[in-house]
């Protein structure tokens, strides 16, 4: 391929695009490696080590190691292909469906298990998950490949497109409410048990599911817009597949870093501490059960195992 005879303008589309196209991919397969390597030893101490499969276990891994491989598939040569494109986005849908599983079983659990709080969660989950499966099934079935400077440069800058072009909003919009719904139900909780129980006898865990659940929510809020804007941009529409992989990135390293957090929290300190009860467990745990506040007014302590 010889750029010399290329006019100006080409060549500068030539250079947008290789920069905008690798840019995201490559950050993002950073972000992901870095937190990888400083949470893998908790990962082998509280999900391998234990050596129980559960659900915790199987949402933990398919958020986890499904992003890492579409994080792989988009750093590949052969990345804007349209079988290795669908591919990394059916693996996204499934990796953020798994977080958002991990955050759906967190709330219901900080609610004790309440049959009517997992009802809301069903409804709402289905009515999330079932149009962005829709439109990502839709998009992959219709996906071609465009140059975007000229033919004979296909293999370095090009752009899958599909018939879902602005459509992807849906998915962003609805994602956004889906995790304001598991982010109140949460803090409603847990901001009782924060105005009930003082902070000198509090176990620590209270606050990690408060710190977690406000630094989740606050990440994927911001994302979302941003990644609705980039959907509403038609300047650059090869920064969408970095959007969407930093979208997919951030799911699973705050939704596993849940797990880990809560996993590392149930130590003897924490099952000692008057107020609250955990699950006595040496595996991967979504969240502890907590005394209630009658129980604390009346000096109870529970714990169950």
């Amino acid at each position: 391929m010889n750029t010399v005879n290329l006019p100006g303008s080409q060549l500068q589309e030539l250079s947008k695009c290789i920069t905008n196209g690798r840019t995201g991919q490559d950050a993002c397969a950073a972000l992901f490696l870095y937190d990888y390597c400083l949470t893998v030893w908790d990962e082998v101490k509280y999900v391998w080590r234990p050596r129980r499969l559960s659900i915790s276990s199987c949402a933990f891994m398919i958020a986890r190691y499904g992003v890492m491989t579409a994080t792989i598939l988009t750093t590949l040569p052969n990345a804007d292909s349209p079988a290795v494109d669908n591919a990394a986005n059916a693996l996204r849908l499934i990796s953020i469906i798994a977080s958002e599983f991990i955050v759906a079983v967190r709330t219901w659990a900080i609610w004790n298990r309440s049959r009517k709080i997992l009802i809301t969660l069903a409804v709402v989950s289905v009515a999330a998950v079932i149009p962005a499966a829709f439109i990502v099934a839709e998009s992959i079935i219709s996906t071609r490949v465009v140059p975007l400077a000229g033919p004979e440069f296909i293999a370095i800058c090009s752009l899958s497109i599909s018939n879902i072009n602005q459509g992807f909003v849906v998915p962003y919009v609805l994602t956004i409410l889906y995790e304001f719904v598991t982010l109140t139900l949460s803090l409603i909780q847990i901001i009782k048990w924060r105005r009930s129980i003082p902070s000198q006898v509090r176990a620590p865990i209270i606050d990690t599911l408060w710190r977690d659940g406000v630094l989740y929510f606050s990440f994927m809020l911001v994302l979302g817009f941003m990644n609705i804007g980039i959907v509403l941009q038609q300047g650059i529409p090869q920064i969408r597949t970095g959007g969407a992989e930093l979208q997919a990135v951030l799911h699973s390293i705050l939704s596993t870093r849940i797990v880990l957090h809560l996993a590392g929290s149930t130590d003897s300190r924490d099952i000692t501490a008057p107020g609250c009860s955990v699950y006595q467990s040496s595996g991967a745990i979504f969240t502890s059960e907590f005394a209630t506040v009658d129980r604390f007014t009346r000096g109870g302590i529970r714990e169950d195992g």
